[in-house]
């Protein structure tokens, strides 16, 4: 391994179960690049055959595009959204939130919960309800309520 928080291109070749072809060509198009350590432009030891080091995120985006590509979804589409997404936010990364495709449509899960479509403009599809966040947050409002007792007929119990 390169070093504890960096990964050369076959480690992340292995772990993302990708090729070399895809990720040379996925880092020419701009759509997943290595962020770790790399000789800088200009230098002598820049460009194809260097030494590329991919940091943990960036093998998250790999296997994401991987993923995405697997269900059947273009590079075109995923760079779309993806463009349409960093023009929205230059702090958040795409492909490090939480995606849903069918392989026609790509979409995204807001902070909110909502659900948006990237390749319609922003289009707000349909909203999620998470059931586990629901039962921790039941569990915690149950267990401050007998907490405080229901006036004294009941004892405290832990839920959750």
């Amino acid at each position: 391994m390169a070093s504890a928080s960096e990964f050369t291109a076959a480690e992340a070749r292995a772990i993302a179960d990708v090729s070399q072809r895809k990720l040379d060509y996925w880092d020419d198009i701009g759509l997943v690049s290595p962020s770790g350590s790399r000789p800088k432009k200009g230098s002598k030891k820049h460009g194809r055959g260097t030494k590329r080091r991919y940091t943990f995120n960036d093998l998250i985006r790999l296997r994401t595009v991987k993923k995405l590509r697997d269900a059947g979804l273009s590079l075109h589409k995923i760079g779309k959204a993806l463009q349409k997404l960093r023009k929205r936010s230059s702090s958040s990364d795409g492909l490090l939130e939480v995606l849903i495709t069918d392989g026609k449509s790509f979409q995204r899960v807001r902070a909110d919960g909502n659900v948006e479509d990237l390749l319609a403009d922003g289009q707000l599809v349909f909203g999620i309800v998470a059931l586990g966040r629901i039962e921790k947050d039941v569990a915690g409002r149950v267990n401050r309520f007998t907490s405080k007792g229901r006036g004294g007929t009941r004892k405290a119990r832990q839920i959750g």
